[in-house]
């Protein structure tokens, strides 16, 4: 299988390539910055795409069997609504390559109605309320429009070793947990596309009863 990673250099995409060498697959890795790309292997394309550029992310996505969406606004400073944008360029690019298996990742963030547990968690709600307001949007997008993607929401992610014990609900709750290992992450991500799972369904992951990591883990490392 070919699969293209959309937002290949930040935290996130290189743990889901690396998981996807492991099991043979060829990759596309589009960024916006290729020279921040932290992976250089033979199986894995790198292709310049501004997410929000129509033209640029269709021809990055060219020979993709599967897309898996990784993009997210680093700090309050992104120049417009990133994930709608990215989303529908996405999502036009994919119904004109004759593309259908997408997948997007949210964030528990984006879910709504759900009480949040803790001070620190409503304060940073708050803070990214419009970034997550931008997400919810994105997803609603999503389920309308792409009905063979998989939306998978996430909690606040990390870089320590993963357990491979984390929990999933596909029924639109919320499991309990509010961590997860970006390596976990990957490692569903390529059971669902090598399995099919959860086609057409909003799935959320977490490690059970998990806390809050550390900010400075939650948060992107200068560059």
């Amino acid at each position: 299988m070919k699969i293209a990673v959309v937002g290949a250099s930040g935290q996130t995409g290189p743990c889901i390539i690396e998981e996807a060498l492991s099991r043979g697959h060829d990759l596309i890795a589009i960024c916006r910055s290729p020279e921040k790309m932290p992976i250089a292997d033979p199986k894995v394309e790198v292709r310049k795409a501004d997410a929000y550029d129509a033209a640029e992310v269709k021809a990055a996505l060219e020979g993709a069997d599967a897309v898996v969406t990784t993009v997210g606004a680093t700090n309050l400073s992104e120049k417009g609504p990133l994930n709608t944008a990215a989303h529908r360029n996405v999502i036009d690019a994919m119904k004109a390559l004759g593309q259908d298996r997408l997948i997007a990742i949210s964030s528990f963030g984006a879910a709504r109605g759900v009480k949040r547990k803790g001070l620190r968690r409503k304060i940073y709600l708050w803070i990214r309320r419009k970034y997550y307001q931008d997400m919810m949007l994105m997803e609603e997008m999503v389920a309308a429009e792409s009905p063979g993607a998989t939306i998978l929401r996430v909690p606040s992610l990390h870089n320590r070793v993963p357990l491979r014990t984390y929990i999933k609900s596909v029924d639109g709750t919320l499991p309990d947990g509010l961590a997860l290992s970006r390596k976990d992450l990957a490692h569903y991500v390529l059971d669902a596309l090598e399995k099919d799972l959860d086609r057409g369904k909003v799935a959320a992951i977490v490690d059970e009863g998990s806390a809050l990591p550390p900010m400075r883990e939650v948060m992107p490392p200068k560059r």
